[in-house]
């Protein structure tokens, strides 16, 4: 499920970065938003849609999910976003190279995580947030998705119909991303960072590939427990 979100979303991405795609904003969070909902639909009938470790973590805290199982959970989604980021790396690798030598930039140095920014790992906007910045709004956007996440699931209120809850959540997820893109490139979820960036990491960007790794991954974790307590 989370290699759906991550070949749709962060593919959506590449064509837009190395490809000549230039996709507006709406667009690419359109293509966020359906991945994810595409990626509910299909799994949720199977693993409950345990497709991010932050919302994984929250249902663990409010007693939703067992602790036990967690692990074996957020494994699984860091690997499938891992292969997914694999798959759209062969696939673009030869116009990232393009897109490097044109902007000038050499892989493996500082600046050169610029150039996977969005498309595998992500980056804040320098001109808005800085790593720290980006750690708290990531956790201010997680804990509005999961809360509309586990609003849109509940059995008792059902105030969303069963059919239509990835949808909301896909929507959600849209939403967000056209608020919060251009400011830290809209994560809340680590194994969407975690899976791609160990990708920049292992063809060549080195150490540039973790390049504010943490505001990825704790925020997001900080903000859908806090949203599940809410």
């Amino acid at each position: 499920g989370t290699g759906i979100i991550v070949a749709g979303g962060c593919g959506a991405v590449c064509t837009s970065k190395y490809a000549g795609g230039n996709s507006t904003l709406f667009g690419v969070a359109a293509a966020w938003g359906m991945s994810v909902a595409l990626a509910v639909y299909v799994t949720r009938a199977v693993s409950g849609a345990h497709l991010n470790p932050a919302v994984t973590c929250a249902l663990v805290a409010i007693g939703k999910a067992p602790a036990e199982e967690a692990p074996l959970y957020i494994g699984a989604q860091c690997a499938g976003a891992f292969v997914a980021a694999g798959v759209n790396y062969a696939i673009f690798s030869a116009a990232i190279v393009a897109h490097e030598a044109a902007a000038g930039i050499v892989r493996g140095s500082a600046a050169s995580a610029a150039s996977y920014a969005g498309a595998f790992g992500m980056l804040p906007n320098a001109a808005v947030v800085g790593a720290a910045g980006a750690l708290l709004a990531e956790a201010y956007m997680t804990s509005i998705l999961t809360f509309i996440i586990l609003g849109a699931g509940d059995a008792d209120a059902a105030s969303v119909p069963a059919g239509a809850q990835p949808a909301v959540i896909g929507a959600a997820v849209a939403a967000l991303i056209c608020t919060f893109g251009p400011v830290t490139g809209c994560g809340m979820n680590p194994a969407r960072d975690l899976g791609p960036r160990l990708v920049t990491l292992l063809t060549g960007w080195g150490g540039a590939a973790t390049t504010a790794w943490y505001a990825y991954t704790v925020g997001p974790v900080i903000g859908a427990v806090a949203g599940a307590l809410a």
